[in-house]
């Protein structure tokens, strides 16, 4: 495991005396399965396990090692509030010290969530920033998934809409985006050019309409998950409910703000494709791909009606 001793979450955790590193060590392993390897593949944590001499690669395991500290407390306080014994389960109290309160346990426990998130968020940043170094994460298959869209990266999503840059939100939006390009995309542009327009463009008209389409995948992406309650959304941006702990509802409470963005982005998500269209059908030498002889699709009837793609 990445977290090897007792020393290493108190250099992220305030620790108390007595507690020993086989208290929190099954949780440790758990977090590893359940946050950190959907992320960026077993390779990559076999390699943070072992370790390396290489300073951009520690600077990654540190932060891996506070994530991974943080998410394991979360998933210890159930338990670690209570004791399981032959008897049943019991709770020690003395006249020195008295249980947390439930409402104090809950509360603990999301600070610790959501400070595991944000550490794991800053990782995957730091990673991105610092690709060349961690060729076991590009080369997975996780990794890979994310490079088969479009909409292939966090900066691309943020730029047509605010996620905050979280490369954990954009995660969670991949098999929308990817349910999106199959429904909405493939057919009107057709697969043969839309795998085309995948690769670095330097065509000004072929950017455009890379760019256009960028923005429908977005847009009709946004349409399908603004009520689903997986993510906070505002006016200004959306993100992932980081701090939702197991037993709180996902189910969103439908605002007619909610309901009046997912129309804005469908329309948005048919202008932006009606466009891009249009520029390829116009200009065929430079979207050689583009078969005019297939059968024409109407893009106004692509979103005849509103779609909600729960992600977990």
């Amino acid at each position: 495991m990445i977290v090897k001793n007792i020393t290493t979450v108190e250099n992220h955790i305030a620790v108390n005396g007595s507690f020993e590193y086989n208290d929190i060590k099954p949780y440790l392993k758990r977090a590893e399965r359940s946050f950190l390897k959907p992320l960026i593949g077993m390779a990559q944590i076999t390699i943070f396990d072992t370790g390396s001499t290489d300073a951009i690669v520690t600077e990654a395991i540190a932060l891996a090692e506070e994530a991974l500290s943080n998410y394991a407390y979360y998933l210890y306080l159930p338990i670690g509030e209570v004791q399981v014994t032959s008897g049943g389960i019991v709770v020690q109290s003395n006249t020195n010290s008295q249980p947390a309160t439930p409402a104090q346990t809950k509360s603990l426990q999301r600070s610790f969530k959501s400070a595991a998130h944000e550490t794991l968020d800053e990782l995957l940043e730091f990673m991105e920033t610092n690709v060349a170094k961690f060729s076991a994460w590009t080369t997975s298959d996780n990794y890979k998934l994310q490079k088969e869209l479009l909409v292939d990266k966090t900066s691309i999503f943020n730029k047509y809409f605010n996620i905050n840059n979280s490369r954990q939100a954009f995660t969670a939006l991949l098999p929308t985006m990817r349910l999106v390009e199959d429904q909405y995309i493939k057919t009107p542009i057709q697969s043969v050019l839309l795998t085309a327009l995948k690769t670095p463009q330097t065509d000004p008209k072929r950017k455009e309409v890379k760019a256009l389409l960028q923005k429908s995948i977005v847009a009709s992406t946004i349409a399908k998950t603004v009520e689903n309650g997986v993510f906070v959304i505002s006016s200004e941006s959306m993100h992932l409910r980081f701090d939702m702990l197991p037993y709180e509802s996902k189910q969103a409470v439908i605002s007619e703000h909610l309901t009046n963005t997912r129309k804005n982005k469908e329309v948005e998500a048919q202008q932006y494709l009606a466009e891009a269209v249009n520029i390829i059908k116009a200009n065929p030498s430079e979207f050689s791909e583009y078969s005019i002889s297939e059968p024409n699709v109407s893009v106004s009837k692509l979103h005849t009606t509103p779609g909600i793609t729960s992600l977990f």
